[in-house]
């Protein structure tokens, strides 16, 4: 009589190692607060040129987190 210990199959390249993920949870909070402060600053510019520079920039940030969030894989 024989007794077989079963294993279940370890797949560590299918985890995200949690350095990845606080490197890019940081990237994701930088940009929102660039893009919020980006915002923040338009409100208080002058020149219509500078708050439509300062506005794209912020459009960038949230489009970059909003790659990062929603991204497939």
């Amino acid at each position: 009589m024989s007794i077989s210990a079963k294993t279940s199959p370890q797949s560590t390249a299918s985890e995200p190692s949690s350095a990845a993920d606080t490197m890019i949870g940081f990237a994701i909070l930088g940009c929102l607060v660039a893009g919020g402060v980006g915002i923040l600053k338009a409100f208080s510019m002058e020149n219509g040129a500078d708050v439509l520079l300062c506005l794209l920039g912020s459009v960038t940030a949230f489009g970059t987190v909003f790659y990062f969030c929603f991204r497939k894989g």
